[in-house]
């Protein structure tokens, strides 16, 4: 192998690596790798790039921005791109940043600034220019738009080009103005911008708050956050507005997209003057007075209510930003310089497995205590059994811990040069630590999961999964009330929800009397569903909603279900062996036989009481976007009611689409594959047409279209 294909085979590595480790940071709020080795590794893919620019495409890591884009929200395109600010990591390189840009405003033309700008160049002494200084807050951007000074539009950073649009969870953080008050604010009227007003920010969480949310989700059984950026992260994607508010977000302004102001200084002014949190900030004039005034930040992080890493440094002059403009990525006008993490070495003692409440085992090193960051360290994450196999991981190692905001320190690497003799290399369990059955992966995961809902380690997610909408739909009993009830010992077991009386419920911490007896009579009504919602609830292992609705429509009954063999319940529709084997196993362990025995006996539903309609048989469908009278939950009952198949994923097997407004990526590999795509007009024509007979044909017959790709229904 020569040097070029050494070189390609270490490009595609990292450029796997990296995109891997992007996508889980924007999509899914978790940090697999430090901010200073994911920035090492894109300024080595950079070089090697340079090195050989074939491999370098618009769609390179390099060349754009990262993106936290959702099908869960409308799009909104940014009037400015809303890029990301390189980092540097050293005083030598922070130098070569300020003498590009001074050297980038030496060479411009006076054409490119006005007259009075262009005078202002001339009387600038050489290599001259002021620099603003600020904290660098550990956040998440967002851009809000104000129409003559009331809040229009927030929106996320997304791709840059454009972001999704939060706007009602950006309402829910006081920091947030939804309206330019004069009288409030101690200002003349003719202060209020008009018209269209950009301002962008960081919301962030202060660690007390983030740490007071971190024990309520403790206190529900729920999984915790990794740090407060992440949580924030999640919190503006929320569905549930209400459930937003409970998160306390907080918002600092920093940039005015499009001002008429002269400096970055007058923004952050006239921004404080219109009621926002605006971060301190300091100004230099050379490189030295940069890194000094970095010091001074730096040896104040601990002492803030708020997490930050770094300092962010931008050129004070907007003439001159504008005229040095920006690449593909970042602005050439500004940089943050990242606060290297503080490491420690120390022996791994030993290694835990922790089974969460959704069944994902994490492995957590305990470590012999060593000071860090200002506390004792005697934990760090280990992440996922990918990462112990990175690390090559043996027991007795002396390995690194870097704390950078996450609840516990996480490890980056291992002295194996200290390696013990004879040490035994970590490994992951074959069997859960908790209940020993079998772990496995799912889908190509990462992680390592118990698949047993019934494991102790997930009684509140059973709990959570068996009162679900897609199960016996139990109104208003909610996590923290079903964690409430586990720590009081008022529930251990299913059957024990219908035992429950109303003293129980009452007795529960900040229950209400009305509260409790809502809860009280929804469990009471749920004994009216059908066989399909209680089959859901158990928490067989792989009986989802319509392999639980298949069982039920084929056998009518749940004995019917208990005594069938094995053969039987595997010939029923898109059942198969792994879930007819599950389903009788299930119900032939004792342990689980005596629960159904006791929710028959508490009146549980034990018959099918849907309608079995065939519209949609042998028809698979995919729900994208937002329809304009019923939400997606209640769109696949409909479709899986008429004897349709609901996929969350678009492949050739997807006989149509239903799309609303908003549709995402799903919509878009639709039509690229050539898939119908229909409206929900469509669909509610198509059930009524079927009810009323109109739909002419045999019992089971697709609806009247004309055939598209692959015999698909097509109506265009």
């Amino acid at each position: 192998m020569d040097q070029k294909d050494i070189d390609r085979t270490r490009y595609f590595e990292l450029k796997k690596q990296l995109e891997e480790a992007s996508r889980l940071y924007y999509k899914e709020g978790v940090s697999p790798m430090s901010d200073q080795d994911f920035d090492f590794g894109l300024k080595e893919m950079e070089a090697l790039e340079a090195k050989y620019p074939e491999l370098r495409g618009n769609a390179s890591l390099t060349q754009r921005v990262g993106s936290d884009l959702t099908n869960d929200f409308a799009k909104v395109a940014h009037a400015v791109p809303m890029l990301s600010i390189a980092n540097v990591y050293s005083a030598e390189e922070m130098a070569e940043f300020v003498k590009a840009a001074e050297e980038g405003i030496a060479s411009l033309d006076e054409r490119s600034f006005d007259s009075e700008q262009s005078s202002s160049l001339r009387m600038t002494a050489p290599n001259s220019h002021t620099w603003i200084c600020e904290r660098k807050i550990d956040g998440v951007s967002l851009s809000i738009v104000y129409e003559n000074g009331r809040l229009k539009q927030a929106a996320t950073r997304g791709d840059g080009a454009q972001g999704d649009d939060v706007t009602l969870n950006a309402l829910t953080i006081a920091d947030i103005p939804e309206y330019f008050d004069a009288k409030k604010l101690k200002i003349d009227p003719s202060e209020i911008p008009q018209g269209t007003f950009e301002v962008r920010g960081e919301v962030y969480m202060e660690r007390e708050a983030f740490e007071r949310l971190n024990e309520q989700f403790i206190l529900e059984g729920k999984k915790i956050f990794q740090n407060p950026r992440n949580t924030v992260s999640g919190s503006l994607k929320l569905k549930s507005v209400a459930e937003c508010k409970t998160r306390p977000m907080r918002f600092f302004a920093y940039h005015i997209p499009d001002s008429n102001n002269k400096t970055h200084e007058e923004n952050l002014l006239q921004l404080k003057k219109l009621g926002f949190h605006t971060n301190e900030y300091w100004k230099a004039d050379t490189v030295d007075e940069i890194m000094k005034i970095s010091e001074q930040i730096g040896a104040s992080r601990d002492s803030l209510p708020f997490e930050i890493d770094g300092m962010v440094v931008k050129l004070n002059d907007l003439a001159m930003q504008r005229a040095l403009g920006t690449t593909s990525k970042s602005p050439r006008w500004a940089i943050a310089y990242k606060f290297k993490a503080e490491r420690a070495y120390t022996p791994l003692l030993s290694v835990e497995f922790q089974v969460g409440r959704t069944g994902a085992v994490t492995p957590v090193a305990n470590l012999a205590p060593v000071r860090l960051a200002g506390t004792t360290v005697k934990r760090a994450t280990l992440h996922n059994f990918n990462e112990v196999s990175r690390l090559d991981l043996h027991y007795g190692d002396t390995v690194g811990v870097e704390k950078g905001g996450e609840i516990i320190p996480k490890i980056t690497d291992v002295k194996k040069e200290l390696r013990p003799a004879g040490a035994v290399p970590v490994t992951a369990p074959e069997k859960c630590p908790v209940c020993g059955e079998p772990l496995t992966h799912i889908d190509d995961e990462v992680i390592l999961r118990c698949e047993n809902m019934h494991c102790p380690a997930q009684v509140q997610c059973l709990f959570e999964h068996f009162v679900s909408r897609e199960a016996m739909n139990i109104e208003n009993l909610g996590p923290a009330l079903i964690a409430s009830l586990i720590a009081t010992g008022k529930i251990k077991r299913i059957p024990d929800l219908y035992r429950l009386t109303l003293e129980d419920l009452e007795s529960q911490e900040r229950m209400a009397k009305k509260s409790a007896k809502n809860v009280f009579d929804a469990i009471a009504a749920s004994k009216e569903r059908s066989l399909e919602n209680l089959l859901h609830g158990l928490g067989i292992r792989f009986v989802g909603r319509t392999s639980a609705r298949n069982l039920a429509k084929h056998f009518r009954t749940l004995e019917a279900i208990r005594t069938a063999t094995v053969e039987d319940l595997q010939n029923v529709t898109d059942v198969g062996e792994r879930i007819g084997k599950s389903v009788y196993d299930f119900f032939h362990t004792e342990r689980y036989t005596q629960e159904i025995d006791e929710l028959v006996a508490l009146g549980c539903p034990t018959e099918f009481k849907g309608v079995v309609k065939t519209l949609f048989q042998g028809q698979t469908a995919v729900i994208t976007g937002t329809l304009p009278s019923m939400d997606r939950d209640e769109a696949r009952k409909l479709i899986e009611e008429n004897g349709g198949k609901v996929s969350g994923s678009v492949s050739k097997k997807t006989s149509w689409v239903l799309a609303g407004e908003a549709a995402g990526s799903k919509l878009t590999k639709a039509n690229e594959l050539g898939i119908p795509v229909h409206d929900e007009a469509w669909l509610l024509a198509q059930i009524a047409a079927a009810d009323s007979g109109d739909i002419s044909g045999e019992k089971g017959d697709t609806p009247k279209a004309t055939s598209g790709a692959n015999g698909q229904l097509s109506l265009f």
